[in-house]
């Protein structure tokens, strides 16, 4: 009776896979599913009829699958999960059950096959379940280069400050702590110096990614809704708070502080107040700087303490300007832009940049797209031109050289792309060089053509000093992007230091008006992407895996920088990225540069906003899966590309951490990123740890003593690995996950080195949320 049971299952499994493999096979794709749906009805068909040749068929489709996937993904251990293990828990059920079968010879006979051939496919399903358990580096073969490394001794502060007194640690961007007292040989007795609440949960769309900063004896941060905390860098002591009363945005978020320190022997009028600045941006539009010391507005800057950064923008700017990322003070200059609503309509206000004393807050230059060798500020009561490019992440300058390096993204609506304006073709998603005394560029480097597909320039450049080989440097800047490309330029003039190449692109599919780029600059230097093909689809099983196939056949995709279209149009990488505003961190002891990455894709496609309307999507729902683009010929509906029980329809890793060797441009180590344990994939158990590598936020942290941290994983840890090798050396349970970087300082009571990471949760119902500063050091 269990047999016949067991039959109906199997039966029902092996329909479901003839009917969508001849789909599949109609579609021009593998016939692999349909020949398993009909060995399985033959295997159903003799449980049925309790023939023993069922056990033979069942075996022999295990070894079609094993063999196909092979041929397919090679050792691939992710790409065999849903290939193979369906059909290996099948095999061991019916082998389980071939005593009960009529035409076994004789009872023992049968009992006696079972009892050697089922440990055998036990053992290697259990062999193959622990394998979920352990990383596993993905489908691209890494060439593995050999990395120097200094070893770790003395603080060598030439490279950094004991500090942490910029967003990324300096105006550089690196995220490189000289300090070395935490090492490779050490890490591992990491605990918890101090924890604070900074008592201002985040809710809603709102997210704690604040990065802090450290001057001198205090710790700074900024919470999601604008509110600056000062507390003791040694012991978590609260010391002060400011409250801006910033009103209400739907999207809050402050992820940077800046500070100021008056040059030595300079006479203020107002004595001590103000020598030491804390810079903060709020989230509705305004320019503060506080005392470092005491929290206090500092008098003299902008109007009654701070300036408003509505002044000179479009009516528009009142309801969608705002910035979100730390701003930049390069000399005696504050350097700000600001966040706009992606994808909602035409008429956004402009995205100058704009550069401001920082001890009146006068508006010393503005860098406009529209005009960009204009440089002086519009006159009192003028608007600069609506819908130019954008500058919502943070800027890096060398002081040197008196260059400001600008990350932009796109003109607004980010999809379409019909009619873009001059200043849009030529500084969208680019990185622009601008001086810092005037606010002329002197030269710019644009990472997309044409950009049509959100891949703004979101983090922060990285200024580094390459070793030529003869005792000298070439000054670089390495700008990562959501194409996981990572552009390394002379940052005097913008030329290319590693190769970069133009590539043709398909413009296949494209609507009437639309004119895709026919060709992209591709750089020597990347994360290894590839463009999807059908035998990258994935699933948890050999079902959800083969609807994930169908559905990549009948999507309208021509490799990278598909365009999109009326049909479904896939985008790899997505428009989260590649490397998002978390950017990167350079290793000056060892030449390394690291980065972290989201690896999903999406889906779009182009709407004509009646048919939108009519069917009900809604641009302000809880999904958000509808831009409506007004101004535009279409609306946008939109997604991740994802199976039926919400998996990823591509293979894992999601997200990765890689070292890329700037001596050679060469992929040093890649390491999946994070695990299942606080995010479980569907059908699996909270607690889990699957290191499959999850979409990453934030950033790395990289220090003298051979270590990286990172703390933007899904599942709630601060983890510390071998710079050298990606190898996990320790990690630190979080209250809640994080989406910051980690810092790194000395205190100046003790001399002991501390990281602290912030950790305030996630977006979305049911995701835990905190407000979280937590603090480590050695014993």
């Amino acid at each position: 009776m269990f047999t016949r049971t067991l039959s109906g299952g199997v039966a029902l499994i092996g329909v479901t896979l003839l009917v969508g493999g001849v789909w599949l096979l109609m579609l021009g794709g593998s016939g692999f599913y349909a020949l398993a749906g009909l060995m399985l009805g033959a295997v159903a068909l003799g449980l049925w009829r309790q023939r023993r040749y069922a056990l033979g068929v069942s075996l022999a489709l295990l070894a079609v699958s094993v063999a196909w996937a092979w041929w397919e993904v090679g050792l691939d251990y992710w790409q065999w999960v849903p290939r193979v293990a369906m059909f290996l828990v099948v095999a061991c059920i019916v082998t389980a059950c071939y005593p009960q079968l009529r035409d076994t010879a004789g009872l023992a006979g049968a009992r006696a096959v079972r009892n050697r051939l089922l440990p055998v496919l036990l053992g290697v399903l259990l062999v193959g379940g622990l394998g979920a358990f352990q990383p596993h580096p993905g489908s691209a073969a890494l060439p593995g280069v050999e990395v120097a490394q200094a070893a770790p001794g003395e603080p060598s502060l030439e490279a950094g400050d004991p500090d942490w007194p910029q967003y990324g640690q300096n105006t550089r961007g690196s995220r490189y702590s000289a300090l070395s007292e935490i090492d490779t040989s050490n890490v591992a007795g990491l605990e918890v110096a101090w924890q604070y609440r900074t008592g201002d949960l985040p809710v809603g769309e709102a997210a704690f990614q604040g990065t802090p900063i450290k001057l001198g004896e205090l710790l700074y941060v900024c919470t999601p809704y604008s509110k600056v905390v000062a507390v003791d860098a040694e012991s978590g002591e609260q010391k002060w708070a400011y409250d801006p009363q910033a009103q209400s945005k739907e999207w809050q978020r402050c992820r940077g502080l800046a500070s100021w320190q008056a040059p030595a022997g300079e006479v203020e009028k107002s004595e001590a107040l103000c020598r030491t600045r804390i810079v903060l941006t709020t989230l509705d539009a305004r320019l503060i700087t506080l005392d470092a010391h005491s929290g206090a507005v500092c008098p003299g800057f902008g109007e009654n303490g701070q300036v408003n950064l509505l002044t000179g923008l479009s009516e528009r700017a009142k309801a969608s300007y705002y910035p979100t990322s730390a701003p930049l003070v390069a000399g005696d200059v504050i350097v700000t832009g600001a966040r706009m609503q992606d994808w909602a309509a035409r008429g956004e206000p402009s995205g100058v940049v704009r550069g401001w004393d920082v001890r009146t807050g006068k508006l010393v230059w503005a860098w406009d797209p529209a005009a960009p060798k204009r440089g002086k500020p519009l006159p009192a009561g003028q608007v600069y031109p609506d819908e130019t490019p954008n500058f919502w992440g943070t800027a890096s300058y060398d002081p040197a050289l008196g260059l400001i390096y600008v990350p932009t993204g796109n003109q607004i609506p980010d999809f379409w792309g019909a009619d873009r304006s001059l200043a849009a073709e030529t500084y969208n998603a680019s990185v622009v060089a601008i001086d810092v005394r005037t606010g002329i560029d002197r030269w710019h480097f644009r990472t997309v053509n044409h950009d049509l597909h959100d891949y703004d320039v979101a983090a922060q450049p990285i200024l580094h000093d390459l070793p030529t080989g003869n005792g000298d440097t070439t000054p670089v800047v390495i700008v990562p992007t959501k194409t996981g490309q990572v552009f390394v330029l002379d940052r005097r003039d913008g030329r290319p230091v590693f190769p970069v190449e133009s590539r043709t692109v398909s413009a296949e599919g494209a609507p009437a008006g639309q004119r895709p780029a026919p060709q992209q600059p591709y750089s020597s230097v990347s994360l290894g992407y590839a463009p999807l093909t059908e035998q990258r689809m994935w699933g948890i099983t050999a079902l959800d895996q083969l609807y994930c196939r169908i559905q990549f056949k009948r999507m309208h995709y021509v490799g990278d920088f598909t365009p999109l279209s009326t049909r479904k149009s896939l985008m790899y990488p997505g428009y989260y990225g590649g490397i998002n505003w978390g950017g990167g961190a350079v290793d000056e002891a060892s030449g390394l540069l690291l980065v972290n990455d989201i690896r999903i894709a999406h889906w779009a496609q182009f709407i004509e906003h009646e048919k939108a309307l009519a069917a009900g999507y809604n641009p302000t729902g809880a999904s958000g899966n509808y831009a409506e683009q007004r101004g535009a010929p279409y609306g946008v509906i939109h997604g991740m590309f994802t199976s039926p029980l919400g998996v990823p329809c591509i293979a894992p890793p999601y997200g990765t951490l890689t070292a890329i060797d700037l001596n050679s441009g060469q992929i040093a180590w890649q390491v999946p990123m994070g695990s299942t344990e606080d995010t479980p994939l569907p059908g699996g158990l909270p607690g889990l740890a699957m290191p499959i590598g999850m979409p990453t936020m934030g950033g790395p942290l990289v220090t003298q003593g051979g270590l990286v941290f990172f703390s933007g994983s899904m599942d709630h840890y601060l983890r510390a690995m071998d710079s050298r090798t990606g190898h996990v050396l320790w990690k630190g349970r979080l209250p809640v996950g994080s989406q910051a970087t980690p810092i790194s300082y000395q205190g100046n009571r003790s001399g002991r080195q501390y990281v602290v990471v912030t950790a305030g949760g996630a977006q979305g119902p049911g995701k835990a949320r905190g407000d979280y500063v937590i603090a480590y050091r050695l014993p």
